[in-house]
């Protein structure tokens, strides 16, 4: 099963998932909304932000390998097949990414 998830649109989170792909999906959108080292005694989790101040080209493709990093790490059963860029008018050089992954059941 393939899915596009996307860290502004919010999804309900819970603790008890009623399936494996809604806890997958839960499981990389925690983990993309998650700064590299912000969470107390566990400061490997999340996305690493080393793309910060980059010219736009060179953060992008930093960006996306964090992103295949992290979620390789801390969510095994989640591939990511792809990750392409919305870009907000109202934030020049903001980068939203939307993730698609595969679930492997």
């Amino acid at each position: 099963m393939t899915v596009t998830i996307n860290p502004k649109e919010e999804i309900k989170l819970t603790f008890f998932p009623s399936s494996l792909v809604e806890e997958v999906i839960q499981n990389v959108y925690c983990i993309l909304q998650t700064p590299y080292c912000s969470v107390p005694c566990y400061r490997e989790f999340g996305v690493k932000n080393e793309y910060l101040h980059r010219p736009i080209n060179v953060a992008q493709s930093a960006f996306v390998s964090a992103i295949v990093e992290a979620i390789n790490e801390f969510e095994p059963r989640a591939q990511v097949t792809r990750v392409t860029f919305d870009v907000d008018v109202n934030e020049p050089g903001h980068l939203i990414p939307n993730v698609e992954v595969t679930i492997s059941e």
